[in-house]
């Protein structure tokens, strides 16, 4: 049994989904801090001038967890962000097929930044056809301490044997803690595909939207060949 965890980001990248798609269960740290310099609240779409940064507007001060995280109350950012993926997006090959579903997500009134990432996760995993169940962290009920006992008391309440961590926690994973629970630790090796863009020489670690706007279907198996292991 396999287990990934991660913080439920906004219009997530193609890194993310790799991610989900490689595990038996998802879940999503909604009760982690929220933090203005991640991507919990932003991230990229192409444009013929580059990349370009979509990001909600928050309203907190403090520090919140990501699922007590307020949106803005201005709705101005919902018209810009849509009018900016219809903008880049429009000529795309699959615009067509994908277009409606967005933007009935952008013309909904949103108050919680959690509920909103989490809708366009849900959305997108389902529109890549992955199946791994996601679970968010506040429905596990896990006693909340931090660091590696966080993310191995979800392990074991979901009956993992095996963790799969972001490649960026090597810094602060304690490999000798898992193995004394009994967890085998595995790293999220990931090798970003090249596709098929719009606007000339390929961007990388763009949101996944630009994946699916220009491959369509095809998107989660290019997703899958590029993978070394």
């Amino acid at each position: 049994m396999i287990v990934a965890i991660h913080q439920p980001n906004y219009l997530p990248w193609i890194g993310f989904f790799d991610k989900m798609d490689r595990v038996d269960y998802f879940v999503l740290l909604d009760q982690a801090q929220f933090s203005r310099s991640s991507v919990t609240h932003r991230n990229r779409i192409k444009t013929p001038q580059g990349s370009l940064l979509l990001t909600v507007p928050i309203q907190n001060n403090g520090n919140p967890s990501i699922r007590q995280t307020m949106i803005a109350a201005d709705p101005k950012w919902r018209h810009k962000h849509w009018h900016q993926i219809v903008a880049n997006y429009r000529r795309a090959p699959y615009w067509n097929l994908y277009g409606e579903l967005l933007e009935e997500i952008y013309t909904q009134q949103w108050h919680s930044l959690a509920q909103l990432n989490i809708r366009l996760i849900q959305a997108i995993k389902e529109t890549l056809s992955i199946h791994t169940p996601l679970i968010l962290e506040s429905e596990l009920k896990v006693e909340g301490v931090g660091g590696n006992y966080r993310n191995l008391n979800i392990c074991e309440r979901l009956n993992a044997t095996i963790y799969l961590s972001g490649d960026g926690a090597r810094v602060y994973n304690d490999e000798q803690l898992y193995r004394e629970r009994g967890l085998e630790l595995r790293y999220h090796q990931f090798q970003h595909p090249v596709y098929r863009q719009l606007w000339g020489e390929f961007i990388p670690q763009l949101s996944i939207i630009d994946l699916l706007f220009n491959c369509g279907p095809a998107s989660l198996e290019i997703i899958r060949q590029a993978r070394t292991s």
